[in-house]
């Protein structure tokens, strides 16, 4: 954050102008750009306004906007971020091959499970129980139509 500070004092000093200009052109407090040049970025509210000031500022000076904004996000980055991006690819790893067993199948015609011998053995047990039981009803059905006299 220094160095972004540091960028546009050497800027504004270049081009010949005061603290108070630049608060004036831009219409922002003296004391917010002393502390943008100075490195100090708690002054600011939130990030949002921080990136807005730079921003802001680097137009006006005319340096690098992307340039800037890159190297404050490269300085939050390295301020916020405490884990590697090794660790964290590590860890997704592992809890891919842990969660591997755990996750949904889609069930698409080309990823029907057919049941098993014993399903089809029941479906079998069952299909035959029906069959005998309509067999034994017309039979008995037969008997008291004819009368007995099969």
């Amino acid at each position: 954050m220094k160095e972004i500070g540091e960028e546009f004092k050497s800027k504004r000093e270049e081009i010949g102008i005061t603290i108070d200009e630049v608060s004036n052109d831009l219409e922002k407090d003296a004391i917010l750009i002393e502390n943008l040049e100075s490195g100090n970025h708690k002054v600011f509210k939130d990030v949002i306004e921080l990136k807005d000031m730079i921003a802001l500022y680097a137009k006006y000076l005319g340096l690098d906007e992307e340039k800037l904004l890159g190297e404050l996000d490269d300085f939050l980055f390295e301020k916020t971020s405490k884990i590697s991006i090794e660790d964290i690819q590590e860890r997704l790893k592992q809890d891919r091959e842990k969660n591997k067993d755990k996750e949904k199948k889609i069930r698409t015609p080309y990823t029907i499970e057919f049941p098993t011998k014993k399903n089809l053995t029941i479906v079998f047990i069952v299909l035959l129980v029906v069959i005998i039981l309509i067999i034994f009803y017309i039979f008995l059905r037969q008997l008291f139509f004819f009368g007995g006299n099969l």
